[in-house]
């Protein structure tokens, strides 16, 4: 430390903080430290001063008051006298050009401060250029402690941050394990909730049994922030960060693949659809057992049909090869049915709560879903004006009394059968979600949203 503080004394005593930014400039080394830079610095400072005052002087012997020294790249000084002048031109004076309407001239005292000012430049170039080239050579004989001292002062610097803002914002210590599982108890969006005073937490949890969560959510914020808060808090635990949650148990993860949304990029001739599936294949290809995946909104961008296809064909590609830990976010509701096919994936939603009237999004995920996506009651709250809410609630119900008619229609033997068999594994799912139903654990309000599923199933 004490051949560091050497350097410092140097460089603060030496280089200037306000330096040019050539090395060439003759203003880098500070005035005092070094007495030859003072002195061909005193010369080149005072240039300006001397020429007013030998102007001032020729003026006077010369009785010629528009007499003026100047300067140019090619003539360097020189005396410009007028051309109604000329006669009272001293023989002293020396010439050196004619133009239209004046002369220049030039005298021995004026050639002399040239001379030795251009000296005096080049000799405080130079002098200042290998002072520094000495005070860059003490430097790097000590450059490895600097290296040393400055990766510990960052890596301090770097901990106390992650301290500071764990100790502000009641960040817990993660538990780092090399197995599969992933628990996270009330995690929060560490940048969401600095904003959102009243934030909400929810919990997550992963394991080899159930590592697939498909979320149907109404159309608001807190889908998105609760996909990407669990990806964040796995991302600050492999930086040593204390983490927004009261308890976490996060695994070692390889890679956090995000498909979140997506833009066109018209130059290079690709839709909005191609980037999104672009995005995806990219997943596909690189991610393992050891990733973490949230996927948002995804197939929106073709038709209802083909989306609900290749989400479907995405989702069960994941479950039956990658095996990553998913969050998968779908309005496609037909998804919650063609899931319980797959052993490893289960279905939540938020909590809402809903009248003839009103909506009131809850904010709280539960192990449950919800077959719409409230995308008219979003609308109202957006401020969308009456009729338009209106005209489009009257749509939805003549579309959904449509898809009725089509159910209501004679069917085939087959068809027959196909729906008996429909029938009889409707009720044998409720069964057994009344069996695997924890009372113990359920709120009224689950218990409420359980009921009411299982009468539109029957």
């Amino acid at each position: 430390m004490e051949s560091l503080q050497n350097i410092i004394d140097i460089l603060e005593a030496s280089i200037k903080e306000d330096w040019e930014s050539l090395l060439t400039s003759w203003n880098i080394i500070k005035d005092g430290f070094d007495e030859k830079v003072d002195k061909y610095r005193a010369v080149v400072k005072t240039w300006k001063d001397w020429l007013s005052s030998y102007q001032e002087k020729l003026i006077n012997n010369t009785w010629i008051p528009k007499l003026k020294i100047k300067y140019t790249n090619i003539s360097w000084y020189f005396i410009e006298i007028p051309r109604s002048a000329m006669s009272q031109v001293p023989e002293t004076f020396v010439h050196k050009q004619t133009l239209v309407n004046t002369s220049r001239y030039i005298t021995s005292e004026l050639k002399e401060f040239e001379e030795s000012l251009i000296q005096s430049e080049s000799l405080l170039s130079d002098r200042e250029y290998n002072i520094f080239l000495e005070i860059r050579d003490k430097v790097l004989t000590e450059f490895s402690d600097i290296k040393k001292m400055w990766k510990s002062i960052s890596h301090l610097d770097f901990l106390a941050s992650l301290w500071s803002t764990a100790y502000q914002n009641n960040y817990t210590k993660p538990e780092m394990h090399i197995w599969y599982d992933l628990k996270i108890e009330d995690g929060r969006h560490p940048v969401i909730e600095s904003i959102e005073k009243k934030f909400v937490s929810n919990s997550l949890s992963l394991w080899k049994k159930d590592y697939i969560h498909i979320i149907t959510w109404p159309n608001m914020w807190w889908k998105s922030t609760f996909l990407r808060q669990n990806a964040l808090i796995i991302l600050m635990a492999h930086i040593w960060s204390f983490v927004p949650a009261s308890y976490a148990k996060v695994p070692l993860t390889d890679k956090i693949f995000s498909r979140v949304w997506a833009t066109d990029n018209l130059y290079l001739w690709q839709s909005t659809f191609m980037v999104e599936m672009q995005e995806i294949a990219n997943i596909l290809h690189n991610s393992s057992q050891r990733s973490f995946i949230i996927i948002d909104e995804i197939w929106r961008w073709t038709s209802t049909y083909d989306g609900m296809s290749l989400a479907w064909a995405i989702l069960k590609y994941n479950h039956d090869n990658i095996k990553a830990k998913t969050l998968f976010a779908t309005h496609y509701h037909e998804l919650i049915d063609e899931s319980k096919t797959l052993k490893s994936v289960s279905n939540y939603s938020v909590a809402v709560w809903e009248n003839e009237e009103n909506l009131v999004f809850l904010r709280k995920v539960i192990k449950w879903w919800i077959r719409k996506s409230f995308g008219i009651q979003v609308a109202k709250i957006a401020w969308l004006n009456n009729d338009v809410i209106s005209e489009a609630n009257n749509m939805l119900l003549r579309l959904e009394s449509n898809s009725i008619q089509m159910s209501l229609l004679p069917a085939t033997s087959e068809q027959k059968e196909k729906k008996n068999q429909m029938h009889e594994k409707c009720k044998n799912d409720i069964v057994c979600s009344i069996k695997n139903t924890d009372i113990d654990n359920l709120t009224p309000r689950q218990a409420l949203a359980i009921l009411a599923d299982f009468q539109e199933k029957l």
